[in-house]
């Protein structure tokens, strides 16, 4: 079955790639696959060497960062009316760049958000960087299309 992967920001839910994912997934008569990078917080730190007095629940972020993935993608087919769309949600560990690349392979397309604004750094920006390592095509949405998105 062809395989479309949409990469979904924890920060923003990404509702133009998934809608524009979703429109793909439809017209390929393809699975959607929403996936997500996660690592965990780092542990609380103390001074002096001690063992902190805080600890992490990194099950319960996991499960956290999962339900809040399964929302985005819920509203985004919603939103889309994609009853009747084989859709699958992914919360992969690790770094975004890494996770989106390793999910590209077999995939038949990799849809993404551009950032919101352009980043002023020496370091290329995220898409920029998938754009040359992924084993599919990839649409990267403009920001204006992303705003379009979360108004909807």
């Amino acid at each position: 079955m062809a395989r479309v992967v949409v990469g979904v920001s924890a920060s923003s839910g990404s509702p133009g790639a998934l809608a524009a994912g979703l429109e793909q997934a439809r017209w390929r008569d393809a699975e959607l696959v929403a996936v997500q990078a996660w690592r965990p917080a780092r542990p609380p730190s103390s001074p002096g060497g001690r063992m902190p007095g805080v600890s992490r629940d990194v099950e319960a972020d996991q499960r956290a960062a999962e339900a809040e993935l399964k929302e985005h993608v819920a509203a985004a087919v919603a939103r889309a009316g994609g009853s009747g769309l084989n859709v699958r949600c992914e919360l992969r560990r690790g770094a975004p760049g890494a996770v989106l690349v390793s999910a590209s392979a077999g995939a038949d397309l990799l849809v993404l958000d551009a950032p919101g604004r352009p980043v002023a750094t020496r370091s290329p920006m995220l898409a920029h960087r998938i754009i040359y390592q992924a084993s599919c095509p990839v649409l990267v949405l403009p920001p204006a299309v992303q705003v379009a998105a979360r108004t909807r």
